[in-house]
């Protein structure tokens, strides 16, 4: 399926046409009500929050992009695709891991700790579609739903987990592809933590030549915001980004990260992420914002980075990275193949959508990966 390319984003249909789809079911999926807060900052990338009461998981969703449409989709998709994992309709059975023939073992699924009885321990299991050959592999419930009530105070977690992989898009394919980018993103960041991390490279914004991401950091500089730009080669060969903004106005460094394979949309999400994870601590309205955060403490002190000038040019540092294709279908058989070449296992998809909605939302987990709970990006 050919792709439509847009500022920042690649997608299988225009984002009128998603938003026409999507915008009569909002109430659907407890969405009481979708914000511009873009204001609330002086950088002017749109940003939207969404809003659902009862969620099991955020009330609050956050989405970005680089137009105000791109952004309220983001948003929206994103509390569509929790609302998803929250109650996901799906076949399961009761076994033990060592009971099944699996692809993979459970220490490829990021375990709280390995232990020999863990393969004797019955879990939910539900079936997943292998994106290398499309057979169907049993996968952890725990690794699909995803919910912070009722059983999740008082039941056993084996396993790390997140919205890692938790993905829409107008199509299956589109949204297997966002899914295993962001998973390959944390696996990256998970093994690069720190911004002094010496695997990272410091890019010279002044290389940048795409020119919707000159506008982007022309409006960061416009604001005087400071911001940093690092490259982060991997083994999958995903150009795989992030980015830091500070400003005086709001002192506290905001990160964003990013990975996709066409190099320019890796870095749009890292910087607009940054910009909306700035607007998320100015608006105060997402639930999992750290109650500990000493804003006293980073207000005293500048970020310690700037644009910078000595950093490599972008085409340096992404050497050997990229591969983008026009057909979707085309680049995630790409992608697989990489996942799989780097970690000995295929990529796993789990539909939680139903086949006659509008949209695709899957949870695709991806064995032999790894990511950390909660907050993966430090400064």
């Amino acid at each position: 399926m050919p792709k439509v390319r847009l500022p920042g984003t690649h997608r299988a249909v225009t984002p009128e046409t998603t938003w026409t789809r999507l915008a009569p079911r909002l109430r659907d999926y407890g969405i009481t009500r979708v914000a511009e807060v873009t204001r609330l900052d002086n950088i002017g990338i749109p940003v939207f929050l969404t809003v659902r009461p009862e969620s099991e998981t955020l009330a609050v969703s956050q989405g970005k992009g680089a137009t105000p449409i791109l952004a309220k989709l983001s948003a929206v998709m994103e509390a569509v695709e929790l609302w998803y994992a929250e109650r996901p309709v799906l076949d399961t059975f009761v076994a033990a891991a060592g009971s099944l023939s699996l692809p993979y073992t459970l220490a490829d699924l990021n375990l709280r700790e390995m232990a020999d009885w863990i393969e004797e321990l019955e879990l939910p299991w539900v079936w997943a579609q292998s994106l290398a050959d499309h057979r169907s592999v049993p996968v952890p419930l725990d690794l699909v739903r995803l919910s912070y009530s009722g059983e999740h105070f008082w039941r056993p977690r084996p396993f790390v987990t997140s919205s890692t992989g938790l993905a829409s898009g107008n199509t299956f394919t589109e949204a297997c592809l966002h899914g295993i980018c962001e998973a390959v993103e944390r696996d990256v960041l998970a093994a690069h933590p720190s911004r002094d991390d010496p695997g990272r490279l410091r890019v010279n914004p002044a290389t940048i030549r795409n020119e919707h991401l000159r506008s982007l950091i022309d409006q960061i500089t416009a604001a005087n915001v400071e911001f940093e730009i690092m490259c982060i080669p991997n083994r999958f060969g995903m150009p795989t980004f992030s980015a830091y903004v500070w400003s005086p106005l709001f002192p506290i460094v905001c990160a964003g990260s990013g990975t996709h394979m066409d190099p320019d949309v890796a870095l749009s999400r890292a910087l607009t992420e940054a910009v909306q994870s700035r607007l998320t601590e100015i608006s105060a309205t997402r639930d999992d914002i750290p109650s500990d955060q000493d804003t006293a403490r980073d207000a005293g002190s500048e970020p310690g980075f700037h644009a910078h000038v000595e950093g490599l040019h972008i085409d340096d540092a992404l050497r050997g990275h990229g591969g983008s294709l026009d057909d979707m279908e085309q680049e995630l058989a790409m992608v697989t193949r990489r996942l799989l070449d780097a970690t000995g296992h295929s990529p796993l998809a789990v539909r939680l959508s139903e086949q006659s909605d509008p949209f695709s939302v899957v949870r695709v987990v991806c064995p032999g990966l790894t990511y950390a709970e909660g907050r993966t990006l430090s400064p």
